[in-house]
């Protein structure tokens, strides 16, 4: 890491905070959602690093402006419609500077043989193509030529913006004038292959200019995944993660156990994981097909997670959600746990939970304990307590003598002893009254205890976003398969996952699925943060506001009839029959009126017809979509 001290303050977006940050990566990731301030921050960033000595270049996510494949005169034309003014070299290279512009690559190309030969030998070897400075009556113009063959034509007009975009970017990485470079977006218009490829390029130049001086550090503000290429963890700590109205965040440190579980998954982080960076509410869960089954009925049942930020992540097992959940906490993204009932009696997202204030606070205020790893701990000292005493009962019952049989040969063994709290755990909550009918009198006061206090856990979970199957694993609630709820192997739950897979898919009645899904949907829906866009206040607006247009124009006489309520210029009826339909009008000698009106299908699937008069208080009427 390299120690560059900035502190910035966009009082506009963060009121009285500041950013602070010392140690910087070679290369610097910078994410989060549109209009949380990273071209700003990236500004700002520019000055305080000049400020420090380093020669520093931004490029701005409009960098291409005046290289525009039309001249588009109604708004502007292009500066560069001739090419680039030869005599203007110097304004073109200053302004280009001052604005974050990609116009004077072309210059530095021109003037620098050593990076033009790098950006010709990459164009011909990946593209096909040359490329050719040509200086026509005093304008430089570049020209670009397939090399089997073809006319030669200008790069402005005929070539596409990612060719375009790549010689600039690499131009001015190239370019070893500069000590950073700070660029916004470079994914714009580059096919993931090409952004892989820049990325590859940046890496071989990054480096502390200070010591290496063919190095240079750079700043990527970015909405691609493919920008986020870890290969150790510094390269997690050099990435920047902004939120709405607070100054971004990220990773200072980890502790030991962290870090090691994350430099063994760091070589399967995938652009899949990467999504948790982009996203202000990623939901983490252990599987794939956790991750699959909950994505299709979310997509089925038309829950648009997408809006409130939200994608759903697997990262292949229980340590790794506590992981992923602490990254999260120290990134300031609120991140949501789904996880099987196992993870309550062993693992780190166990000792997450138990450290999270919200759970304790919830357990103390429940007047159930004083923090939750002590509920956690009774809960699970009585299932081992009554799993030991029904070990030792006989009984003819199908049911009991399953547990029983499952239970015996492991509830002596202790390295099974999460094993036995949870599947006997399970049993009772398939089995309650069989459980108590065969059991000590002892141990039934502990029975009694068990359920109430494991449903009052799970919402002290949900108070840190961790939501528990309470049936043990999403196999559980499949509705195609029947699972032995207490054992079955990979093969089975591999086989009955495409069952189920394609059982979902191929459904079309929302309803079957709101029914089969009864048990498993409002876990799913509590995990997720959903934006349901409400169009009716926007639309009710609109409609108050005709319906006082109504009344005055009634009033005051200018209309008498439907004809005229129709063609009268105040009314505007010919823009509001885009949204409503009037199909009554009656006016009295005395002004006084009934209307009738209804709301387009477009609008809305209810038959809602409003029906108003001289009296009605526009803002009273209900209405609904």
């Amino acid at each position: 890491m390299i120690n560059i001290p900035i502190s910035i303050n966009i009082p506009d977006l963060w009121n009285t905070e500041v950013f602070n940050k010392n140690e910087w990566g070679k290369i610097n990731l910078i994410v989060g959602p549109n209009g949380t301030g990273k071209s700003l921050f990236a500004e700002q960033l520019k000055s305080k690093l000049t400020n420090q000595g380093y020669k520093t270049r931004m490029l701005n996510a409009e960098r291409l402006s005046g290289f525009e494949k039309q001249s588009y005169s109604a708004y502007g034309s292009s500066n560069f419609e001739r090419g680039l003014n030869i005599s203007n070299f110097s304004s073109i290279k200053s302004n280009g500077e001052s604005y974050g512009l990609s116009s004077s690559a072309f210059i530095i190309l021109k003037e620098r043989l050593d990076i033009r030969i790098k950006i010709e030998a990459l164009l011909s070897d990946i593209f096909d193509k040359t490329i050719r400075l040509v200086e026509e009556g005093g304008y430089l113009k570049p020209k670009i030529q397939n090399n089997s063959g073809g006319v030669e034509y200008g790069l402005k007009e005929k070539e596409c913006h990612g060719l375009k975009e790549l010689i600039t970017l690499l131009t001015f990485l190239y370019d070893d004038s500069k000590e950073c470079l700070i660029l916004d977006e470079p994914e714009l218009h580059l096919h993931p292959q090409y952004q892989s490829f820049l990325l590859s390029e940046i890496r071989k130049h990054s480096g502390n200019p200070k010591t290496e001086t063919d190095k240079k550090l750079f700043f990527i503000i970015t909405h691609s995944p493919y920008f986020l290429d870890f290969r150790g963890i510094d390269d997690l700590k050099s990435v920047l993660v902004c939120h709405y109205n607070q100054p971004l965040n990220f990773i200072d440190s980890l502790d030991t156990q962290d870090e090691y579980i994350l430099t063994k998954f760091l070589p399967r982080f995938n652009t899949h994981h990467k999504q948790f960076f982009f996203s202000p509410n990623p939901v983490f869960v252990e599987g794939y097909t956790d991750q699959q089954i909950i994505t299709l009925l979310f997509d089925k049942l038309d829950y648009n997670i997408s809006a409130s930020g939200s994608s759903i992540i697997d990262v292949g097992g229980k340590d790794e959600l506590a992981v992923f959940y602490r990254l999260c906490k120290k990134l300031k993204i609120q991140a949501r746990i789904i996880a099987d009932l196992d993870a309550l009696f062993k693992g780190k997202l166990r000792e997450v939970a138990q450290n999270e204030p919200n759970c304790n606070t919830y357990v103390q205020n429940a007047g159930i304990g004083t923090d939750l790893a002590n509920l956690i701990g009774e809960l699970e000292r009585k299932l081992k307590e009554v799993a030991d005493d029904i070990v030792t009962k006989t009984t003819t019952d199908t049911d009991l003598n399953h547990i029983i049989e499952f239970l015996k040969p492991i509830v002596s063994i202790p390295e099974k002893r999460y094993n036995v709290v949870t599947s006997f755990l399970l049993s009772t909550i398939k089995f309650k009254d069989k459980i108590l009918s065969i059991i000590s009198e002892d141990q039934k006061a502990k029975m009694n205890f068990i359920l109430p206090r494991f449903n009052q856990l799970l919402e002290a979970l949900k108070t840190a976003n961790i939501y528990i199957f309470p049936k043990g694993e999403i196999e559980h609630y499949y509705i195609q398969t029947s699972l032995d709820y207490l054992n079955f192997s990979d093969k089975q739950k591999n086989t009955s996952f495409h069952t189920e897979k394609d059982y979902i898919l191929s459904c079309t009645d929302i309803e079957e699925l709101k029914n089969n899904y009864s048990e498993l949907l409002p876990i799913l829906a509590d995990s997720v943060p959903q934006i349901k866009v409400d169009l009716s206040k926007h639309l009710k607006f609109q409609i108050v506001e005709w319906i006082q247009t109504i009344q005055r124009a009634v009033s005051k006489g200018d209309i008498d009839n439907m004809l005229e309520l129709k063609n009268n210029a105040k009314i505007n009826y010919k823009v509001f029959n885009q949204i409503l339909e009037v199909n009554f009008l009656e006016i009295k000698d005395d002004r006084r009126f009934t209307c009738k009106l209804k709301i387009k299908e477009s609008l809305s699937e209810l038959d809602n017809e409003i029906v108003f008069n001289e009296k009605t208080i526009p803002h009273d009427f209900k209405l609904e979509i």
